[in-house]
């Protein structure tokens, strides 16, 4: 019996480190050259003064960070999903949908995208001044994002 209250303590923690090494992060770090030619395509396209920094994997996107402070998020197509600019900084245009810049423009002169996330349902913006806006996959203005 006193062999078992021995064991159990350390059979729980063999128990409990496999259990977080299983629940554990699947991230690491890759080379820019290992991303899909769609995301290197992008970063060159709209980005083409920054350099890649950082690049982390999991399995299903990749997470970039650039010299300029921005965060890119890509798919495991390569295809972006989310592109952060530092605070008060604006993404550039022309990778999504043209009428989110024009109602952007029109309903809020001088202020810029700081934040735009892609999914299934539309985008979702945020601009330099903290407002939430939701488009549809159009670019088509639906409403603010009160979340």
């Amino acid at each position: 019996m006193k062999k078992l209250f021995y064991f159990l303590p350390l059979f729980l923690i063999a128990v409990m480190g496999m259990a977080v090494t299983a629940c554990g992060d699947d991230d690491k770090m890759i080379s820019e050259n290992e991303l899909p030619a769609v995301s290197k395509s992008f970063i060159s396209t709209y980005f083409p003064t920054a350099r890649v920094v950082t690049v982390e994997k999991d399995r299903n996107e990749y997470e970039i960070i650039l010299s300029d402070g921005t965060k890119i998020d890509f798919n495991k197509s390569g295809e972006w999903t989310d592109v952060d600019a530092p605070m008060g900084k604006v993404v550039p245009t022309g990778f999504y949908p043209a009428p989110i810049d024009i109602y952007v423009s029109t309903n809020f002169t001088g202020i810029g995208i700081n934040e735009i996330s892609k999914d299934r349902r539309g985008y979702e913006v945020e601009l330099v001044n903290g407002i939430d806006l939701l488009f549809n996959e159009q670019g088509n203005f639906i409403n603010y994002d009160m979340d």
